[in-house]
Parts: structure tokens; sequence; C-alpha cells
């Protein structure tokens, strides 16, 4: 990964006995709806082992009988979880820092954290992780083992600050969930005489070195570099005085240049004994998936079970990349579950539950670190990333850091406050609530897996066909408008689903409303327009095994959707993109590889195309000749800034009637747009997407 990013875990919550129950009462079914000369499928578990000579058709089998532990479990109901950059970066203006700060430069004189826990849980997270340790090497806790630290900072507190536990305090004051950031880099040990990649041997040494940091007695024995035994000790230092820590974030970004080994396996031992309840994020486990990209967004069909080549024994306490990298278009689908060798063997020795969490920024401008005159992401980009990552069974984890004073700017507050009226004025009532449930034609359940139960607001109990396909239909009280459809698997027994669809009932006859692959803990959809009706059907139509449908719902946002999405050239394949990610007024529209950026992601709104939340579209200075130029601008309203989406492909000027156009037809980077007599040329059609 190349940024300064991780996750977040969770606490468990469920009755194991139960869930013991449930999974063996469905594995009789599993086995009988096995495609034909498919070994048994395995045992649910977190990791099952894949034999060399395994068929397609078990592995795929297996797969459906790979389950979350339950901390992973635990971890993926939250759902939403805020990233919290904070340290010398916030006073130097940098992302990055050297190493070389002078400690004395970290002075949040009005640190407030009982703010952002109080800020957070108002608008709707779950928790949040504190960068305890970047790149830096800059520590936000007294640490016994290094000089570069909140203890080595006569200027705060004259050296008794402590922020870590001023968060961890608050957070838990405030019923949310603790997780810290430690990298694993370290530019300050880095420097000359340090212990990063200073080529020192292994050796066995005491974890924690100074006996006075031992707690309860327990201590390790490892072997270890400087450097490892450096890290191990800073790790038990937090692990063992906060309190309850719920996730532990390692982000595998090193600016050093240099190679430094690094001991997963003790660091992970000494989180699981110090902390057994923490998952643990890094861009392959042990316990949680970084998603391959930083804009906050998950791939459409998003497998929370994964293959790997390693060891299996060990895979539940390890940590391993996935194939292809964190970014790879496909990381669980049955194509890639079926890869051989050259010999003909299975490319794989296990699967594994490995979901993914999606980390974003509040900032427009992609910020980690606060930033002076900061610009925040508006409501409906937010929206949008939420469907991109919690609607596509990926955590989200979206950055808010604090200011100099240590607090979270209130224009921040702000945002996340409409962000969160929004998603609950959205999903605080489920409009099929109340529904009839029952079987489709030509579909009966398992003993037990009734079709009530995917309407009875328990994600631990689920509808099950007897076959790998099969329909639900909800007859509604009355007829209801919705424009959100929401489904939900039942972890418990892993992740099936393949294809489903969803169908409203006309009058007369089922029309498709939603086709979609994956769903996992929440597959979320919005429809381009509302539908009302009082009868909703559910077909699963491809699925790895007896599905396990837990929840189902549908509901309303208000005011009507407003989607948010790129505007692509046809003759160019490129989008429509603001230069340099100004939010300036002014600044120039041109044409960009599509990235999916804020400065790319457009929401019409009326006859306005907006974009950040705030800047609108806008013909220069009122212009209404060809060649006037296309820039974006606060959004007013005036003519000049309304746009027609014309079915032809064009977007057509309401002031000037002229074409939206990519100056002399050029299909580049930096091609700039410009408003032109419409020709019917390529270089003036567009795709909303």
């Amino acid at each position: 990964m190349q940024s300064l990013l991780r996750r977040r875990p969770t606490r468990i919550r469920r009755a194991p006995v139960r869930r013991a129950l449930a999974v063996l009462s469905v594995l009789g079914a599993v086995v009988a709806t096995l495609p034909a000369g498919t070994a048994a499928a395995a045992a649910p578990a977190q990791v099952v082992p894949v034999a060399p000579n395994d068929s397609p058709a078990t592995i795929i089998a297996n797969a459906a009988n790979v389950v979350p532990s339950p901390r992973q479990l635990a971890w993926q109901r939250l759902e939403r979880m805020a990233f919290i950059h904070f340290g010398v970066n916030t006073f130097t203006g940098r992302e990055w820092g050297t190493g070389t700060e002078d400690p004395n430069v970290f002075q949040p004189t009005g640190l407030n954290t009982d703010q952002w826990a109080a800020s957070l849980k108002e608008a709707g997270f779950k928790g949040g992780i504190l960068t305890a340790k970047h790149h830096d090497g800059f520590v936000l806790f007294p640490s016994r083992y290094t000089t570069f630290d909140v203890a080595s900072d006569l200027a705060w507190q004259n050296g008794n600050g402590d922020v870590m536990r001023n968060f961890a305090d608050s957070m838990h004051k405030y019923g949310l969930k603790v997780g810290v950031y430690l990298s694993p880099a370290d530019l300050h040990e880095n420097l000359s005489g340090g212990k990063f990649a200073n080529g020192s041997p292994q050796r066995q040494v005491t974890i924690p070195s100074n006996p006075a940091d031992v707690v309860n007695g327990v201590t390790f024995t490892v072997n270890a570099d400087d450097y490892n035994a450096y890290f191990e000790n800073t790790l038990y230092e937090v692990m063992s005085r906060y309190g309850t820590i719920d996730e532990v974030w390692w982000d595998m970004a090193n600016p050093t240049g240099r190679y430094q080994p690094y001991n997963f396996l003790d660091w992970i031992r000494i989180v699981r004994t110090l902390q057994p309840g923490a998952a643990m994020e890094n861009d392959g486990g042990p316990d949680i998936r970084w998603i391959g990209n930083e804009n906050g967004y998950a791939r459409q069909s998003e497998w929370n079970v994964v293959p790997y080549a390693g060891n299996a024994a060990i895979a539940a306490d390890n940590i391993v990349n996935p194939p292809g990298g964190n970014g790879a278009a496909d990381l669980g689908s049955d194509a890639l579950l079926s890869q051989r060798k050259a010999d003909g063997t299975s490319a794989w020795n296990y699967l594994k539950w490995s979901p993914g969490e999606c980390n974003g920024t509040l900032s427009a401008r992609h910020n980690w670190f606060w930033q002076p005159n900061e610009v925040w992401r508006g409501v409906p980009e937010l929206e949008d990333m939420y469907y991109g990552s919690v609607g596509r069974n990926c955590n989200s984890l979206l950055n808010v850091s604090p200011n100099r004073q240590g607090v979270l700017d209130q224009s921040a507050v702000s945002v996340l406050n409409q962000f969160n009226a929004r998603l609950t004025g959205t999903f605080g009532t489920n409009l099929a609530a109340g529904a009839t449930v029952s079987n489709d034609s030509g579909t009966s359940n398992l003993d037990g897996r009734t079709p009530t139960l995917a309407l009875d607001g328990n994600l631990d109990t689920s509808w099950q066909p007897t076959a790998t396909t099969g329909g639900l239909v909800f007859t509604l009280p009355a007829a209801k408008t919705f424009d959100v459809v929401s489904v939900q698997e039942d972890l418990n027994l892993g992740q099936r689903v393949k294809s489903y669809a969803v169908d409203a009932w006309n009058g007369t006859a089922w029309t498709q409303i939603v086709t979609d692959t994956t769903i996992g803990q929440k597959k979320l959809t919005r429809l381009s327009a509302p539908v009302t009706t009082s009868r909703v059907r559910l077909r699963v139509t491809g699925s790895r095994a007896t599905p396990a449908i837990a929840e189902f719902g549908l509901f309303q946002r208000p005011g009507g959707g407003t989607p948010q999405g790129s505007i692509v050239g046809v003759q160019s394949g490129r989008c429509v993109d603001v230069e340099g990610v100004s939010t300036a007024n002014g600044a120039a529209v041109h044409l960009w590889d599509c990235h999916g950026g804020s400065n790319q992601r457009w929401t019409q709104s009326g006859k306005q195309l907006v974009v950040y939340g705030n800047k609108c579209l806008d013909a220069y200075g009122a212009g209404t000749s060809p060649g006037t130029a296309a820039v974006i601008w606060d959004c007013h309203g005036g003519t000049n800034q309304q746009w027609n989406v014309n079915a032809d492909g064009t977007i057509t000027g309401v002031q000037s009637g002229l074409c939206l156009d990519a100056y002399g037809g050029g299909t580049v980077n930096g091609t700039k747009l410009v408003l032109w007599t419409c020709t019917g040329g390529a270089n003036q059609k567009w795709q909303l997407r």
C-alpha cells in the first residue's frame, strides 16, 4: 500500500454454541447439494486447506464452508469506523514526516479527545483508529524505548502528555471501539545510529525488556534483531496499558528505501495474548485485508473468502498477501479459486476468511493529516463512498483528523453530521417490515430455516432454501415506495451467494429491478428511479451451497436519490476532471484518466452538475460564445451553471445553447473543455456513469 492507513476490529458478542448448532444443522444439506463427483465439503472453519489434487468443484464447495472467527464477525458488523491521523505532521504540514522533527513541534494545547469521541458517536461511527506511530516514528504515548515521543516533548504538558491514554479513555467513555495504528516503518530509527535495518543479528530477548513494564507476569521470549525488539517493546506497551484494544493497524508503506524484516508471527502472538479480541489489519491479514485503494471503494463483487499459497497450519495467525495484490480485480471468484499450476495441481494451499476494509479521507484534497484551509467532501460523495464500501461487503474507514489545537474542526463535524442524517433518514425505517414472507413458487426451505427469518431483524438467523437457488416473496401490508434494496447473508454460515435478482410486482407480472453478484455482510443497491409496489421478490440465482439470507430491506432516500458518478468522453474514454483537484473558483475542467477521485465525481442536481458537493460546472464569465472555458464555481443557480443532459449524449448550456466540447477534438490528458457550436462530433458526446 502506498499511503498511510489501516483498519479496525471488534468485540465478541455471539453465542458460540448457537453458532455451532446452526452450522451443524446445515452441513448435511450442504453435502447433499454438492455437484456430482465432488468430495464432501470440509468442516466449517476460518481456514480450510486445499490439497494439490482437489478438483475445482471441491475447492469451490469448500469455500462455502469458510467462516469468520468471532472477532472477524464482530468486526464486520461494525461497518463504520473513523481513522484519526494525528502527530508531528499535523504541525509541519507534511503527509509523511522525516523522523528528524523536534518533538517540541507537537503542541496540541487544546487537546480534547472527549470532543473527538462525542462527535464520532453522534455522526454514527462505531469507533476510531489513532496513528499512535506513523512512518516518522514519533509515538503519541510515553515509551521507555525511545526519546522520539510525547515524553520528550517538554513544550506540551511538560513531557507528561499521553495522547493514546486520552484517546482510549475518551473512546471507552463514549462506548466506542479503540483502534491503534503502529507503522512498522520508522524514519527516526532509520537515521544514522538507529535500529531500523541496521544489520543487527537475531538474538533471544525477553519482551518487555524492562521488568517494570511487565503486566500480570506476561512476558514473551523471541528471537529478534534490534528493530524488532524495539517494535515489540512498544507494541507491548500499547497492548497492556490502555484497556481493551479492538483493532491493530499495520501499514506496509516503507519510505526508508531500505529492507527491514518484520517478525510478524511474534507481533501477532503478542497481540493475541494481550488483546485476544483485537482484529489485526495488514495488506494480507491476519484478520482483515486492505481493500487495495485509498478511495474508499470495494469491488462490485467482493468476496470474503480468498485463496492463498502458503502454510495452512499457521494461516489464521499469519500475514500473507492475496494473489495478484490487494488491488487485483478478482480476489475470490470461482475462476480464481479454480486456478491450476502447470503440473495440473491446485495453485492454492488454503482458503481463508479475509474480509476487506475500505479507507478513504474526508478531505476533498485527499489529505490524511489536517491541513490549513481544508476542504471537505460533500454529503453526496460521502454517501456514494458508503454505498461503495459498506454497501459492497466492505467496512468503511473514513479519515477525519484533529487540527493543531487538538480538536476536530467544527466544519468537519458538521459535514459528518449531515452525512449521518442522510444515512439515518434512509435506513431508519425498513419499508419491508411487517411483510408476509413466503417461499416463491418452486422453492422449499430447510427445516427451521423458514422465510420469516429473512425479516426478523436478527443477523444470526436466516432463511435457507433446499437447493443452491430459490426465491422469497415479500407481500407488504400496503404499497410502498422505495429506491434502495438491502440484502445480507448469514455470515455464521459463510458467504455463498454468487448472483441474485430482485423483482417488483407491477399488478400483472414481475419486473426485475435489481441484478447483482455477491452479497456478504451487506449489499446495497440504489435504484435509478423509485419503485412503488406491494410485492417484492428476491431470487438467488447462483450460490456455492445452500444460501443463507439473514435480512432483506427496502428503503427510501430522503428527497430522492442524487446518484453521483463520472462524466466520460465518448471519443476519449477519459473523465471530466477538475484540474489539480482544485476547489478554487475558476479552476479549469479538462479530460483525465478516470480514477474515481473526488474531482471526477459529479452529481446532477436539477440542471446543475455539482462536484465536491458545492462547486458547479460553470461557463466562465457567463460567456455564450464558442471557446468559453468550462470551469467550476460556487453554485449560485445562474443559467450559466445550468445544463441539459440530452438523449443524444450531448451536454448543452441552458444560457448559451452551446455544447460541452473537448477542445480541438483532443483526447489526451489535459485537453481543456469549452463551450462550442454543436457539431454532432464524438468530442461532444458524453456518458454519465
